[in-house]
């Protein structure tokens, strides 16, 4: 009896464990990310850290834009003061007895309020116009994170599909050399094979296993990679759907009329520091002009011998307008003037030759396009012929007309010409993504 309890109890331990093995199993499978490219694409720009950080610059900005047109609104101040006249102030007359007299109160309460208002400022508005500029640059510095961000997610995207395919590739080869070690083996166990054919296959069987033991590190380096873009948990299940079955069209029906780079980004940005350097001038041309503002004071004034409030105050009000004029400023406006001339002609001079740049970087992209498409054919036939090969060695092999070497040598072979395959659709990839990126093209699609 005692028996059939422990019995029980084990065999509900094990139903326990089992269940909630089971729970967690399917608890780890909803948690993976199962994400297509336009999935990767969308929470990238919802989730990645670099485009938080450009929102909150945009805010930032736009709340400086607010700072100077407020500049334009009167100012109002309020201030008190009391002063406790330990040794009074005096006048000095001769129709004084002793040539002297004291004036006001032992204690003294003055109110104060003051209000200005800017009426022609040449400087504010300069102002204004800047902090207009500085939005405009904030918008295309967050353009800029965007494209860049979207280049790198597509290019880590395919990476992760082309170290797949590089694996699948692997343990096909692995697999066929295991397959090719065995028969030679049954084939040296009866005689038909020789001791060295036997050794050299099963040493490049293993030498397979190195190269996809890397290959699987590699791919889980590139969905890490993948992961901090994303902004996702390291430690989150990611699996990737995608392949690159549907480039082959593309790379065959690319085409380029003329380059045109106006939208680049960093061309965009440097315009627009050409416009900042260009109102930063007007703005240091302004500081000749006169500024002209409106003020109006309000006082209230009382004083007392003893510490109390029970006296009149004494009201006074004016308004009135004040006039600055520069006369002499020691030189330093217009040579801050020749600092900007210089500095607005060495960046035109850098536009020139960023614009120069990118072109050639825009033509070195749709080269390696054009190289990738011609390859392609190639690696295509190649691995055609890889397989022919690789089967005529092993029925050679097989008929005692062909040695281990030579299927060694097509099995090898045939593993080059996919994994060649494979880097060349991901170096189309790669260049489109750059070409993309060098045009300005936010492009979301695959």
């Amino acid at each position: 009896m005692k028996v059939l309890t422990k019995l029980n109890a084990v065999l509900i331990a094990a139903a326990l464990m089992f269940l909630s093995a089971g729970q967690l199993s399917a608890q780890n499978g909803a948690d993976t990310l199962r994400l297509t490219i336009e999935n990767a694409l969308e929470i990238a720009m919802s989730d990645n850290l670099n485009i938080k950080i450009a929102d909150a610059e945009l805010e930032r900005v736009d709340y400086l834009k607010q700072e100077n047109w407020y500049a334009l609104l009167p100012s109002l101040n309020a201030s008190g003061q009391y002063s406790n006249n330990i040794m009074k102030p005096v006048f000095f007359s001769d129709f004084f007895p002793g040539g002297k007299m004291e004036v006001g109160s032992t204690h003294s309460y003055t109110l104060t309020g003051a209000m200005q208002v800017p009426i022609f400022s040449m400087a504010l508005y300069k102002n204004i116009q800047l902090s207009e500029l500085e939005l405009k640059a904030a918008l295309e510095s967050a353009r800029t994170t965007k494209l860049d961000l979207i280049q790198q997610v597509k290019n880590s995207f395919y990476g992760v599909v082309m170290m797949k395919e590089s694996i699948r590739v692997l343990e096909e080869s692995y697999k066929n050399a295991m397959e090719s070690a065995g028969n030679i083996r049954k084939m040296y166990e009866q005689g038909m094979a020789s001791e060295y054919d036997k050794i050299r296959s099963e040493v490049a069987a293993r030498n397979i296993s190195p190269s996809l033991t890397q290959a699987k590190n590699g791919l889980e380096l590139a969905k890490m990679q993948l992961k901090v873009l994303l902004s996702v948990s390291i430690s989150r299940p990611l699996e990737v759907v995608g392949d690159f079955e549907s480039f082959r069209d593309k790379m065959n029906s690319f085409a380029v009329q003329q380059i045109d780079i106006d939208q680049n980004s960093t061309l965009k940005t440097m315009d627009i520091q050409l416009e900042r350097l260009n109102k930063s001038y007007e703005l240091i041309h302004s500081q000749r002009l006169p500024v002209v503002a409106g003020f109006a004071n309000y006082q209230m004034q009382m004083q007392n011998e003893k510490f109390t409030f029970d006296k009149p105050w004494a009201n006074s009000f004016a308004v009135g307008l004040s006039l600055q004029i520069p006369i002499f400023n020691k030189l330093s406006v217009s040579l801050k003037e020749k600092q900007t001339r210089a500095n607005i002609k060495k960046m035109e001079f850098q536009r020139e030759l960023l614009s120069e740049s990118l072109t050639l970087s825009a033509q070195n992209s749709i080269n390696e396009m054009i190289r990738a498409g011609a390859q392609l054919t190639s690696d295509g036939e190649a691995v055609s012929q890889a397989k022919k090969g690789y089967e005529i060695a092993k029925v050679r092999f097989n008929t005692g007309a062909g040695t281990v070497l030579e299927l060694n040598d097509s099995e090898v072979a045939l593993t080059r010409s996919m994994l060649n395959y494979n880097q060349t659709l991901y170096d189309f990839i790669k260049a489109k993504n750059e070409y993309e990126k060098v045009i300005g093209m936010e492009n979301l699609d695959k």
